[in-house]
Protein backbone atom coordinates (compact mmCIF):
# COMPACT_ATOMS: atom_id res chain seq x y z
CA UNK A 1 0.00 0.00 0.00
CA UNK A 2 2.97 2.33 -0.01
CA UNK A 3 2.44 3.06 -3.68
CA UNK A 4 -0.62 2.92 -5.91
CA UNK A 5 -0.35 2.45 -9.66
CA UNK A 6 -3.57 4.25 -10.53
CA UNK A 7 -2.99 7.12 -8.07
CA UNK A 8 -4.06 9.79 -10.56
CA UNK A 9 -7.37 8.03 -11.13
CA UNK A 10 -7.88 7.69 -7.40
CA UNK A 11 -7.15 11.36 -6.74
CA UNK A 12 -9.52 12.36 -9.55
CA UNK A 13 -12.22 10.13 -8.12
CA UNK A 14 -12.10 11.75 -4.70
CA UNK A 15 -11.66 15.33 -5.92
CA UNK A 16 -15.41 15.89 -5.72
CA UNK A 17 -15.32 15.28 -1.98
CA UNK A 18 -12.97 18.21 -1.30
CA UNK A 19 -14.68 20.76 0.90
CA UNK A 20 -17.28 18.26 2.05
CA UNK A 21 -14.97 16.12 4.19
CA UNK A 22 -12.02 16.95 6.40
CA UNK A 23 -10.10 13.71 5.93
CA UNK A 24 -10.00 11.20 3.08
CA UNK A 25 -8.30 7.86 3.75
CA UNK A 26 -7.70 4.56 2.04
CA UNK A 27 -7.86 1.73 4.58
CA UNK A 28 -6.69 -1.84 4.40
CA UNK A 29 -8.58 -3.43 7.35
CA UNK A 30 -6.69 -6.73 7.07
CA UNK A 31 -3.30 -5.04 7.39
CA UNK A 32 -4.83 -2.46 9.77
CA UNK A 33 -3.11 0.30 7.78
CA UNK A 34 -4.33 3.60 6.36
CA UNK A 35 -3.13 6.13 3.80
CA UNK A 36 -4.31 9.75 3.76
CA UNK A 37 -5.00 11.65 0.54
CA UNK A 38 -3.71 15.20 0.96
CA UNK A 39 -5.12 18.35 -0.66
CA UNK A 40 -2.11 18.37 -2.97
CA UNK A 41 -3.12 14.97 -4.34
CA UNK A 42 -0.24 13.22 -2.63
CA UNK A 43 -0.69 10.03 -0.63
CA UNK A 44 0.75 10.22 2.86
CA UNK A 45 1.52 7.76 5.61
CA UNK A 46 1.21 4.06 6.16
CA UNK A 47 0.02 4.19 9.74
CA UNK A 48 -2.17 2.06 11.95
CA UNK A 49 -5.69 2.84 10.78
CA UNK A 50 -7.06 3.09 14.33
CA UNK A 51 -4.41 5.60 15.47
CA UNK A 52 -6.60 8.39 14.07
CA UNK A 53 -9.14 7.73 16.84
CA UNK A 54 -6.54 8.07 19.64
CA UNK A 55 -7.65 4.88 21.39
CA UNK A 56 -4.54 2.76 20.73
CA UNK A 57 -6.79 -0.20 20.04
CA UNK A 58 -8.79 -1.62 17.15
CA UNK A 59 -12.36 -0.40 16.68
CA UNK A 60 -14.97 -2.73 18.12
CA UNK A 61 -16.97 -2.51 14.89
CA UNK A 62 -14.60 -1.86 11.97
CA UNK A 63 -16.69 -0.03 9.38
CA UNK A 64 -14.04 -0.50 6.66
CA UNK A 65 -14.07 -4.26 7.12
CA UNK A 66 -17.88 -4.36 7.07
CA UNK A 67 -18.09 -2.13 4.00
CA UNK A 68 -15.77 -4.47 2.08
CA UNK A 69 -17.58 -7.58 3.34
CA UNK A 70 -21.04 -6.24 2.56
CA UNK A 71 -19.94 -4.45 -0.63
CA UNK A 72 -21.86 -1.38 0.41
CA UNK A 73 -21.36 2.15 1.73
CA UNK A 74 -21.78 2.31 5.50
CA UNK A 75 -22.02 5.25 7.90
CA UNK A 76 -20.70 5.48 11.46
CA UNK A 77 -20.45 8.10 14.19
CA UNK A 78 -17.09 8.12 16.00
CA UNK A 79 -15.84 9.98 19.09
CA UNK A 80 -12.12 10.22 19.89
CA UNK A 81 -12.40 11.71 23.40
CA UNK A 82 -12.12 15.22 21.93
CA UNK A 83 -14.00 15.50 18.65
CA UNK A 84 -17.10 13.99 17.06
CA UNK A 85 -16.87 12.65 13.50
CA UNK A 86 -19.21 11.19 10.92
CA UNK A 87 -17.52 8.52 8.82
CA UNK A 88 -18.47 7.02 5.47
CA UNK A 89 -16.75 3.84 4.24
CA UNK A 90 -17.01 2.55 0.66
CA UNK A 91 -15.27 -0.41 -1.03
CA UNK A 92 -12.83 0.62 -3.76
CA UNK A 93 -10.55 -1.38 -6.07
CA UNK A 94 -6.96 -0.13 -6.10
CA UNK A 95 -4.19 -1.91 -7.97
CA UNK A 96 -6.27 -5.09 -8.06
CA UNK A 97 -6.97 -5.07 -4.33
CA UNK A 98 -10.27 -4.29 -2.61
CA UNK A 99 -9.77 -1.62 0.05
CA UNK A 100 -12.04 0.90 1.77
CA UNK A 101 -12.29 4.59 1.01
CA UNK A 102 -13.10 6.53 4.19
CA UNK A 103 -14.59 10.02 4.12
CA UNK A 104 -14.41 11.69 7.53
CA UNK A 105 -16.12 14.90 8.64
CA UNK A 106 -15.58 16.67 11.95
CA UNK A 107 -19.10 17.58 13.13
CA UNK A 108 -18.27 18.53 16.71
CA UNK A 109 -19.39 22.14 16.37
CA UNK A 110 -22.60 21.07 14.65
CA UNK A 111 -23.75 18.82 17.51
CA UNK A 112 -24.64 19.38 21.14
CA UNK A 113 -21.77 17.08 22.12
CA UNK A 114 -19.34 20.03 21.86
CA UNK A 115 -20.20 21.01 25.46
CA UNK A 116 -19.62 17.58 27.00
CA UNK A 117 -16.81 17.46 29.54
CA UNK A 118 -14.44 14.65 30.56
CA UNK A 119 -16.83 13.49 33.27
CA UNK A 120 -19.35 12.44 30.61
CA UNK A 121 -17.03 10.86 28.05
CA UNK A 122 -18.05 7.33 28.98
CA UNK A 123 -21.70 8.28 28.61
CA UNK A 124 -21.04 9.76 25.17
CA UNK A 125 -19.24 6.58 24.09
CA UNK A 126 -22.24 4.52 25.17
CA UNK A 127 -24.62 6.78 23.26
CA UNK A 128 -22.53 6.48 20.09
CA UNK A 129 -22.27 2.71 20.47
CA UNK A 130 -26.05 2.56 20.83
CA UNK A 131 -26.50 4.60 17.66
CA UNK A 132 -24.16 2.35 15.67
CA UNK A 133 -25.73 -0.86 17.04
CA UNK A 134 -29.39 0.10 17.03
CA UNK A 135 -30.16 -0.85 13.44
CA UNK A 136 -28.57 -4.30 13.41
CA UNK A 137 -28.81 -5.69 16.97
CA UNK A 138 -31.75 -7.23 18.77
CA UNK A 139 -32.15 -5.34 22.04
CA UNK A 140 -33.21 -8.37 24.11
CA UNK A 141 -30.75 -11.06 23.02
CA UNK A 142 -27.92 -8.82 21.74
CA UNK A 143 -27.80 -11.03 18.64
CA UNK A 144 -28.20 -9.62 15.16
CA UNK A 145 -31.74 -8.81 14.06
CA UNK A 146 -33.91 -9.34 10.98
CA UNK A 147 -32.46 -6.25 9.30
CA UNK A 148 -28.97 -7.76 9.56
CA UNK A 149 -30.23 -10.99 7.96
CA UNK A 150 -31.64 -9.01 5.05
CA UNK A 151 -28.31 -7.20 4.63
CA UNK A 152 -25.86 -10.03 5.18
CA UNK A 153 -27.41 -13.18 3.74
CA UNK A 154 -27.16 -11.90 0.14
CA UNK A 155 -23.51 -11.04 0.87
CA UNK A 156 -22.82 -14.53 2.21
CA UNK A 157 -24.37 -16.11 -0.87
CA UNK A 158 -22.30 -13.91 -3.17
CA UNK A 159 -19.13 -14.82 -1.26
CA UNK A 160 -19.78 -18.44 -2.20
CA UNK A 161 -20.39 -17.73 -5.87
CA UNK A 162 -17.23 -19.53 -6.97
CA UNK A 163 -18.93 -22.92 -6.34
CA UNK A 164 -16.08 -24.12 -4.11
CA UNK A 165 -17.36 -23.10 -0.68
CA UNK A 166 -20.40 -24.25 1.23
CA UNK A 167 -22.77 -22.09 3.22
CA UNK A 168 -24.98 -23.72 5.84
CA UNK A 169 -28.13 -22.02 7.10
CA UNK A 170 -30.13 -23.28 10.07
CA UNK A 171 -33.51 -22.13 11.32
CA UNK A 172 -33.83 -22.72 15.07
CA UNK A 173 -36.95 -22.68 17.22
CA UNK A 174 -37.40 -23.12 20.98
CA UNK A 175 -39.75 -26.04 21.58
CA UNK A 176 -42.97 -25.09 23.38
CA UNK A 177 -41.94 -21.49 23.98
CA UNK A 178 -45.56 -20.27 24.15
CA UNK A 179 -46.19 -22.65 27.03
CA UNK A 180 -43.19 -21.20 28.87
CA UNK A 181 -44.67 -17.71 28.56
CA UNK A 182 -48.12 -18.91 29.58
CA UNK A 183 -46.83 -20.88 32.59
CA UNK A 184 -44.05 -18.68 33.97
CA UNK A 185 -44.80 -15.25 32.47
CA UNK A 186 -43.12 -13.09 29.85
CA UNK A 187 -40.23 -12.08 32.11
CA UNK A 188 -39.27 -15.74 32.41
CA UNK A 189 -39.68 -16.07 28.64
CA UNK A 190 -37.25 -13.21 28.13
CA UNK A 191 -34.74 -14.87 30.46
CA UNK A 192 -35.02 -18.08 28.46
CA UNK A 193 -34.40 -16.19 25.21
CA UNK A 194 -31.33 -14.48 26.67
CA UNK A 195 -29.80 -17.67 28.06
CA UNK A 196 -30.67 -19.53 24.87
CA UNK A 197 -28.89 -16.86 22.80
CA UNK A 198 -25.83 -16.79 25.05
CA UNK A 199 -25.53 -20.57 24.81
CA UNK A 200 -25.73 -20.58 21.02
CA UNK A 201 -22.97 -17.99 20.60
CA UNK A 202 -20.54 -20.30 22.43
CA UNK A 203 -20.75 -22.90 19.68
CA UNK A 204 -20.01 -20.86 16.57
CA UNK A 205 -16.91 -19.12 15.23
CA UNK A 206 -17.70 -15.53 16.07
CA UNK A 207 -15.12 -14.17 13.64
CA UNK A 208 -16.91 -15.58 10.58
CA UNK A 209 -20.25 -17.18 11.53
CA UNK A 210 -23.23 -15.34 12.94
CA UNK A 211 -26.61 -15.79 14.59
CA UNK A 212 -29.63 -13.51 14.26
CA UNK A 213 -33.03 -13.40 15.88
CA UNK A 214 -35.44 -13.98 13.01
CA UNK A 215 -38.49 -13.19 15.11
CA UNK A 216 -40.09 -14.29 18.39
CA UNK A 217 -38.36 -17.49 19.48
CA UNK A 218 -37.01 -18.28 16.02
CA UNK A 219 -33.36 -17.75 15.09
CA UNK A 220 -31.17 -18.07 12.00
CA UNK A 221 -27.61 -19.43 12.14
CA UNK A 222 -25.20 -18.82 9.25
CA UNK A 223 -22.11 -21.04 9.06
CA UNK A 224 -19.62 -19.87 6.45
CA UNK A 225 -17.71 -22.48 4.44
CA UNK A 226 -19.13 -25.38 6.46
CA UNK A 227 -20.51 -28.44 4.64
CA UNK A 228 -23.61 -30.33 5.73
CA UNK A 229 -21.77 -33.04 7.68
CA UNK A 230 -19.77 -30.54 9.74
CA UNK A 231 -22.83 -28.31 10.17
CA UNK A 232 -24.81 -31.24 11.58
CA UNK A 233 -22.05 -31.86 14.13
CA UNK A 234 -22.02 -28.20 15.19
CA UNK A 235 -25.80 -28.06 15.52
CA UNK A 236 -25.94 -31.34 17.39
CA UNK A 237 -23.46 -30.03 19.95
CA UNK A 238 -25.54 -26.89 20.20
CA UNK A 239 -28.77 -28.88 20.59
CA UNK A 240 -27.26 -30.93 23.42
CA UNK A 241 -25.97 -27.81 25.18
CA UNK A 242 -29.45 -26.28 25.07
CA UNK A 243 -30.98 -29.51 26.37
CA UNK A 244 -28.56 -29.39 29.32
CA UNK A 245 -29.22 -25.70 29.96
CA UNK A 246 -31.27 -24.56 32.96
CA UNK A 247 -32.81 -21.15 33.53
CA UNK A 248 -33.66 -20.13 37.10
CA UNK A 249 -36.36 -17.49 37.52
CA UNK A 250 -37.88 -16.68 40.93
CA UNK A 251 -36.76 -20.00 42.45
CA UNK A 252 -38.17 -21.92 39.50
CA UNK A 253 -35.98 -23.99 37.20
CA UNK A 254 -36.95 -23.98 33.53
CA UNK A 255 -35.61 -26.56 31.06
CA UNK A 256 -35.88 -26.08 27.31
CA UNK A 257 -35.08 -27.89 24.07
CA UNK A 258 -34.78 -26.67 20.51
CA UNK A 259 -35.41 -27.91 16.99
CA UNK A 260 -33.13 -27.21 14.02
CA UNK A 261 -33.75 -27.15 10.30
CA UNK A 262 -30.54 -27.20 8.23
CA UNK A 263 -29.90 -26.48 4.57
CA UNK A 264 -26.45 -26.42 2.93
CA UNK A 265 -25.72 -25.03 -0.54
CA UNK A 266 -22.65 -24.54 -2.69
CA UNK A 267 -23.86 -22.01 -5.25
CA UNK A 268 -25.92 -18.83 -5.55
CA UNK A 269 -28.80 -20.33 -7.47
CA UNK A 270 -31.11 -19.69 -4.52
CA UNK A 271 -32.24 -16.29 -3.36
CA UNK A 272 -31.97 -15.52 0.37
CA UNK A 273 -35.71 -15.85 1.00
CA UNK A 274 -35.76 -19.17 -0.89
CA UNK A 275 -32.88 -20.47 1.22
CA UNK A 276 -34.64 -19.44 4.43
CA UNK A 277 -37.83 -21.13 3.24
CA UNK A 278 -35.97 -24.41 2.66
CA UNK A 279 -34.40 -24.25 6.11
CA UNK A 280 -37.79 -23.43 7.60
CA UNK A 281 -39.29 -26.49 5.90
CA UNK A 282 -36.59 -28.63 7.52
CA UNK A 283 -37.44 -27.03 10.86
CA UNK A 284 -41.08 -27.98 10.36
CA UNK A 285 -39.97 -31.59 9.74
CA UNK A 286 -37.97 -31.54 12.97
CA UNK A 287 -41.06 -30.39 14.86
CA UNK A 288 -43.20 -33.00 13.15
CA UNK A 289 -40.72 -35.78 14.03
CA UNK A 290 -40.94 -35.01 17.75
CA UNK A 291 -38.85 -31.86 18.32
CA UNK A 292 -35.45 -31.54 20.01
CA UNK A 293 -33.56 -32.69 16.93
CA UNK A 294 -31.60 -31.58 13.87
CA UNK A 295 -33.10 -32.29 10.45
CA UNK A 296 -31.20 -31.66 7.23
Amino acid sequence: MKYIKNRDKLVQMIEGYRGLFDFIRIVDPKAKKALTIGEDGMIYGDVDCYSFWKTNEMCVDCIAKRAIKEKNTLVKIQYDMERMYILFATPVMIDGKILAKELIKDVTNDLIFETIDKEHEHEVRNIIQDINSLLILDSLTNLYNRRYINQMLPVELERNSDYTKHISIAMVDIDGFKKINDTYGHYAGDMVLKNFSDTMTKYIRNDRDWIARYGGDEFLICLHNVDSKEAEKILERLRKAIEDMTVEVENKVIKVTASFGLITVKDTGLKPDELIKLADNKLYEAKKQGRNRVVS
